[in-house]
């Protein structure tokens, strides 16, 4: 399995960065082959796209990359190595997380972004990261499910949704008014 290389680049991550997202969000990479699975999982949100390839070499380099940083540990686990983040691997990713931010338009267009979920009980480990994501994006909580922010968040939103397999579990609606609007509108500065 091989990965685009500009698809990457377009996203702002490259390869090392992928992986290290990919670890975060749980998925436990075998290597090389499992880690080209868990970037096809990032891939998939963009459907319909042509790809080039990155080869097991380069994945291998990055991987061997992660580590020497020390961002990443190999362990043993029933006869093959399975990768797994360090607290440094970890603090890392927060930090690229963060930069993954809403950008701030010269002006508001006056309509509201309204993320609203309905994810199982059955992935409520999942659900309670995707509510510390959209907080750290930024997105004000209305109501446990409901979230709301000024300005395009989409492809963000979406992002986290399909690394998360839960996209068919969560709504993106832009409106123009919001009953309570006013407190939102202190919130964000508008």
């Amino acid at each position: 399995m091989q990965i685009d290389k500009g698809f990457w680049k377009e996203a702002g991550v490259g390869l090392s960065k992928a992986i290290l997202v990919s670890l975060f969000i749980g998925a436990a990479l075998v290597a090389p082959g499992g880690v080209a699975g868990t970037l096809k999982i990032v891939e998939s949100i963009y459907e319909g796209k042509k790809l080039r390839r990155y080869n097991e070499r380069q994945i291998q380099r990055a991987l061997q990359y992660l580590r020497s940083r020390k961002l990443i540990d190999i362990e043993k686990q029933y006869n093959k190595e399975v990768f797994a983040l360090t607290k440094l691997g970890h603090s890392r990713v927060q930090k690229l997380l963060k930069s993954f931010g809403i950008k701030k338009p010269a002006s508001w267009d006056g309509k509201w972004r309204i993320v609203i979920f309905d994810i199982p009980e059955t992935k409520k480990d999942t659900r309670e990261t995707f509510r510390r994501q959209l907080r750290s994006l930024g997105l004000a909580n209305v109501q446990k499910s409901i979230w709301v922010h000024p300005y395009d968040c989409r492809d963000q939103i979406f992002y986290l949704a399909g690394n998360m397999f839960i996209k068919p579990c969560v709504r993106y609606i832009v409106a123009e008014e919001i009953t309570g609007e006013q407190d939102l509108k202190r919130r964000f500065d508008l």
